[in-house]
């Protein structure tokens, strides 16, 4: 872009210098004084006319003519000093009269006045001023009518419009910024309309197990210890939700969800060890569901943040447990040069149209769904980075009514 605003700012210039160039040019031609005829060539002349005859009548012809085809006014004298013939008397505020020599005496000329310079040059002038200044106004307007409409899209977002677009419509490099800002405002909207969503998702999913805990702690308070002690176990399960929805938001400041990286406390461990640990903490969240383990990474280690890639490994158990009912299934194996971690669940699926907006900060495939599940949008963006961070990646495949499958996978320690 940068290449092709100079050769078009280039290109303006040299427009600009090549008019003016004409202008000045047709200004110095008519400005350049027209050749009067030279003292000899006048004297030629007249000597031609003396030459032929000397008699007043025809002499006094020939200067008439003289007079017509040269404008030189001529008056001849004989010896004597007397008027032999005369175009009429000669004008004492013109052209300083020249005395010449004829066979019959003198003679005094006088040579046609300049004419007035005519309005050429002042014309030629004024032509390069106006051209020049309907120049200025085109750049102007090529520069300003599109800057003006970014400014003004600039000032609508900082006040709140955050749908507020320049869409210029232009193939040049103004038309790329603007697509470029056009870009950057969708994304703002997003990550604005994300976190207004996400406010009132921690608003609420904190206020229903708040409200589950006072009111056990009401009912305990009114009644015997046996009565307390049968609410204990509600309370146990609000504080574990109000713990995972403490450890998502800490989570996501942690890794910068909108940008940069997180850093890794990582350790080299087995991955066996990381299953087991996996799979202890899946059964206490999930004892009524059965997670089947497919187990091949013989002696492989991994160096890993095992706290983050617990975290990332159970989010994805978790929304397999959520949205199925059946087996979950949880692969463990090596792979070129990477262990893949795939968890496939056999449940409700992700509809086709959502699958490219999972890994969208606060986005939600099922609202209702998920209203009831609880959750704000951030398990799948979260788990994506944590696996990012270790260099490795997260991809999601589902058939809506039929299930998902996770694989994600990380370097292997060598």
């Amino acid at each position: 872009m940068h290449r092709r605003l100079v050769i078009r700012i280039y290109l303006i210039g040299l427009a600009q210098i090549a008019a003016l160039g004409l202008t000045l040019q047709f200004a110095h031609e008519a400005m350049r004084p027209r050749a009067a005829p030279h003292m000899a060539e006048t004297q030629f002349m007249l000597d031609q006319i003396t030459a032929h005859s000397s008699e007043p009548k025809e002499l006094q012809a020939q200067l008439d003519r003289l007079l017509d085809r040269t404008r030189i006014r001529t008056e001849l004298y004989d010896a004597n000093g007397d008027v032999v013939a005369t175009t009429g008397p000669l004008d004492p505020h013109g052209v300083p009269v020249a005395a010449l020599k004829w066979p019959g005496g003198t003679a005094k000329l006088q040579l046609p006045v300049p004419p007035p310079r005519d309005a050429g040059p002042l014309f030629a002038v004024a032509a390069s001023l106006v051209l020049v200044g309907i120049c200025a106004l085109l750049t102007a307007a090529w520069l300003g009518r599109p800057l003006a409409k970014l400014s003004a899209v600039a000032k609508a977002i900082g006040q709140g419009d955050f749908s507020a677009r320049a869409n210029l419509d232009r193939k040049d490099e103004f038309g790329d910024v603007a697509a470029s800002f056009d870009e950057m405002a969708c994304r703002v909207e997003q990550l604005v309309r994300g976190q207004r969503e996400l406010l009132a998702n921690v608003s609420h999913e904190l206020r229903t197990p708040l409200a589950r805990v006072r009111m056990a702690l009401d009912l305990a308070s009114e009644g015997s210890a046996e009565d307390a002690a049968s609410h204990l176990a509600g309370i146990a399960s609000d504080m574990a939700e109000l713990e995972r929805l403490t450890n998502d938001i800490l989570a996501s400041a942690r890794l910068e969800v909108f940008s940069g990286a997180p850093p890794l406390r990582l350790e080299r461990i087995s991955p066996s060890a990381f299953v087991e640990d996996v799979q202890n903490r899946f059964q206490s969240a999930h004892s009524k569901r059965q997670l089947r383990i497919e187990q091949r990474t013989d002696a492989v280690q991994v160096d890993i943040d095992r706290m983050l890639l617990r975290r990332a490994v159970d989010n994805l158990l978790d929304n397999a447990a959520k949205y199925s009912e059946g087996e979950i299934g949880l692969s463990v194996f090596a792979e070129q040069g990477d262990l893949v971690i795939e968890i496939k669940d056999r449940g409700v699926g992700i509809a086709p149209e959502d699958l490219p907006r999972l890994f969208t900060p606060f986005f939600r495939a099922d609202r209702s769904r998920d209203r009831k599940s609880g959750g704000l949008g951030l398990g799948l963006l979260l788990s994506r980075r944590i696996f990012e961070a270790h260099r490795g990646g997260l991809d999601l495949t589902s058939e809506f009514g039929k299930g998902t499958t996770a694989r994600a996978r990380v370097p292997l320690s060598f």
